[in-house]
């Protein structure tokens, strides 16, 4: 999530009302996710469990709610959950083996109860629960809490999409593959595929490459960067094992597939 706000003080001083408008904007970007998760909400009691559904959409989650473990399991066959949050109350036993049948794939789960012993929290605890709510709980400190968990799980999600992703670094230069192999690069090479990846899937034409590569001669310059990518295509094949993904659009121009 990135956002910039250019507002001088004297603007924001001038009009109160400006101000905190101004302000509920930045809150709004700091606390809207800005991947869009799936909560889900095991608690038999449906007051709280839609107030707490209501307050997460409201958040910028999707949520599903249900009453108990088994509409659960039958929930999950056509949604999905990227956090979840179970209700001890249902059951202490059928509730921590869901807590650790959840844990087991990697998917953080909230405690809630209307118990305050210390038992309890340490068998969640134990199961993998990564938090603990006391019932009554403020639905405030319940969204911080979630907010601290998907944040962590955003970041894992997004290293592993950069992992899995061909990646250029100017600094040596060398071209790194999705199975992390990497070949050096020639400053030409890596100006031609610089200018390919910059346009994110989208084409960059004959005309736009050619005077990007500083040819002077529009045919000429094209066969030269056509060979220069023959050669690339090759030493990226031998050094990585895998195909360089620049497709050519017949009479237009080349496209690097992210």
């Amino acid at each position: 999530m990135s956002f910039r706000v250019q507002l001088s003080m004297a603007q924001l001083h001038s009009d109160g009302e400006n101000f905190q408008k101004t302000c509920g904007f930045i809150m709004q970007q700091i606390l809207t996710p800005s991947v869009k998760f799936t909560v889900a909400i095991v608690d038999g009691d449906d007051v709280p469990r839609n107030s707490m559904c209501r307050y997460l959409e409201e958040s910028g989650y999707t949520t599903w709610g249900v009453g108990s473990i088994e509409d659960f399991y039958i929930g999950l066959l056509k949604e999905k959950a990227d956090l979840v949050i179970v209700d001890l109350d249902l059951g202490v036993e059928p509730g921590l083996g869901l807590v650790r049948r959840l844990v087991a794939q990697r998917i953080p789960v909230i405690v809630l109860s209307q118990s305050a012993n210390s038992g309890a929290r340490v068998a969640s605890f134990d199961a993998g629960a990564l938090q603990y709510f006391v019932k009554p709980l403020s639905l405030a400190e319940l969204g911080a809490g979630i907010r601290a968990q998907l944040r962590q799980l955003e970041m894992r999600v997004s290293n592993a999409e950069q992992q899995n992703a061909w990646r250029l670094d100017l600094s040596v230069p060398r071209l790194i593959a999705p199975n992390q192999r990497t070949i050096r690069l020639t400053s030409r090479e890596c100006e031609l595929l610089e200018c390919l990846m910059a346009a994110n899937g989208g084409m960059v034409s004959k005309s736009n490459l050619v005077k990007a590569m500083g040819h002077a001669d529009a045919e000429d310059g094209f066969h030269r960067i056509e060979s220069s990518l023959m050669r690339l295509r090759r030493k990226t094949l031998a050094g990585t094992q895998l195909m360089l993904p620049v497709r050519a659009v017949f009479g237009k121009g080349l496209v690097f597939v992210p």
